[in-house]
């Protein structure tokens, strides 16, 4: 007679000590699956502008609409400059001129004094050459007023050129100042934004986090069943031979009752397979 296969089933049971735990912590997760746990903090999760910060910005903002007085005064007087307004008719022209004047006219009357009083002396007064004399003298101070005149009037060109040509220089940055106010206000702008931001995002992120809590919470919940410990169950086949197991019965029955036990045994055997 040929074998036959059987199947022998193996359990492990849980530790009866630690099975009371198991079945708490499964519980337990199971009682935390079935709440609205976790929570997201219910606060305000960024800070908002202090209120120095929030009256700096106010200020900044109107600032910078309003401008600055001084700018366009300075680009004004700029324009002007580099126009060539202030190239003649300096009103403090006559102020300068006159001390030297005066000095070339005193110089002059006492040449004059010193020519007729020579001249007197010499029996000459009234002469031609008194006349010559003082003629000279007129000329040098004519030529002298003449100079001093050209000379500062030089000068005050000159300088005003100076300050033209260092204008026209300084014309671009004059220019570019106009934007300074338009990027503070930019940046007052931008900074209130920036804290817009951050309250968008808190929103978002809380949005985000409601959205994923119920498969967090599975998660959560699946990964406690699956990390448990608990039994298992094995199968194993068993390879039965009928002709041994009959034999085998048959022997230890004869051995035991003799010729009768003999067959008996090997029945069972046969039945066992």
């Amino acid at each position: 007679m040929g074998g036959s296969t059987r199947t022998q089933t193996t359990t492990n049971e849980l530790d009866p000590a630690v099975r009371p735990y198991v079945q708490y912590g499964l519980s337990e997760a199971q009682r935390l699956y079935q709440t609205e746990t976790p929570q997201y903090y219910p606060g305000q999760t960024f800070v908002g502008p202090s209120a120095q910060t929030q009256q700096g910005l106010t200020a900044l903002q109107q600032r910078a609409v309003m401008g600055s007085p001084l700018l366009p005064g300075a680009q004004r007087q700029a324009l002007s400059t580099i126009q060539g307004q202030y190239l003649g008719g300096n009103p403090f022209f006559q102020g300068a001129f006159q001390p030297a004047a005066q000095a070339a006219q005193q110089s002059f009357y006492d040449a004059m004094q010193g020519i007729s009083s020579k001249a007197s002396q010499a029996g000459r007064y009234g002469s031609g050459a008194m006349g010559q004399l003082q003629d000279r003298a007129s000329g040098q101070l004519a030529q002298t007023l003449a100079n001093t005149a050209g000379q500062l009037a030089y000068q005050n060109y000159e300088a005003e050129r100076a300050r033209q040509q260092a204008m026209i220089g300084g014309a671009p940055a004059l220019a570019a100042a106009d934007y300074g106010d338009i990027q503070q206000l930019m940046g007052a702008g931008q900074t209130a934004e920036g804290y817009q931001q951050a309250a968008l995002q808190a929103d978002i992120n809380r949005f985000n986090f409601l959205q994923g809590l119920p498969q967090a919470q599975l998660n959560q919940y699946l990964g406690a069943i699956y990390g448990a410990p608990r039994g298992s169950v094995q199968t194993t086949p068993v390879y039965y031979n009928r002709a041994g197991g009959a034999l085998g019965g048959a022997l230890a029955g004869g051995s035991m009752f003799g010729p009768v036990g003999a067959i008996g045994g090997g029945l069972l055997g046969l039945l066992g397979g």
